[in-house]
């Protein structure tokens, strides 16, 4: 059974709550951060923790001054997904601080792709 529309604009309304996270036209949902070399490592064994707990497989890679990390999940976005993104958020902003507060509040809700499942 697919989801619903009302499904669907709930998925977007929490969405929305996540700062910096991007939906593309292929259902990939990602998000870049700024961290170090050991904020990076430290994120990292969040996110190891958190994809174990809710059965995901983000792609997390690391380029000189950000961590990039991208979800896909066959027939667009799920409950877990948005679960996902909310707690990486919450360890990055505990990570990197200051960091996390100065960026963009202006880059929320820009998500404009949401499947639904078949």
């Amino acid at each position: 059974m697919g989801r619903t529309e009302q499904d669907d604009n709930v998925l977007l309304d929490a969405l929305r709550e996540l700062n910096g996270w991007v939906a593309d036209d292929d259902g990939r949902l990602s998000r870049s951060l700024p961290l170090d070399d050991s904020q990076h490592a430290e994120l990292a064994e969040h996110i190891k923790i958190f994809a174990d707990t809710l059965g995901v497989r983000p792609d997390v890679s690391r380029t000189d001054e950000a961590t990039l990390i991208v979800l896909a999940s066959e027939g667009g976005f799920s409950l877990t997904d948005v679960t996902f993104a909310g707690r990486v958020e919450t360890a990055y902003i505990t990570i990197a601080g200051e960091l996390a507060a100065q960026q963009d509040p202006s880059s929320k809700g820009r998500f404009r792709w949401l499947r639904r499942g078949e």
